[in-house]
């Protein structure tokens, strides 16, 4: 079977992760994972598909912490059962430096 994946997943991050659809009201989540792609999460709030949303992620290596600011638009929901929700997100318009600064994120947790 091959991958279909453009990117290299990073499975379960260690760290703070909150998003938001309104940069006031701020959710966290449980992150399931990210690439240079996109970010799967659960949370117990509800959002929309194709909702826009700003997630600050805060991802735990052995020499520090990573601050990650990124955008994205919710591309798939499903219920999960006793109140969480797994989304799916794509990011929008990744700028070269955050790119850079996920890939290092990456090689340095695995």
């Amino acid at each position: 079977m091959s991958n279909k994946r453009r990117f290299e997943r990073y499975d379960n991050p260690v760290g703070m992760f909150n998003v938001t659809t309104d940069k006031k009201n701020w959710y966290e989540i449980g992150l399931t994972d990210i690439s240079a792609g996109g970010m799967k999460f659960t949370s117990p709030a509800t959002f929309d598909i194709d909702e826009d949303i700003h997630a600050v992620l805060t991802i735990r290596n052995k020499l520090k912490d990573n601050v990650l600011n990124l955008d994205g638009v919710i591309k798939r929901r499903t219920e999960m059962g006793q109140g969480i929700n797994s989304y799916a997100v794509e990011f929008a318009n990744l700028k070269e430096s955050q790119l850079t600064n996920l890939s290092e994120i990456m090689f340095f947790v695995k």
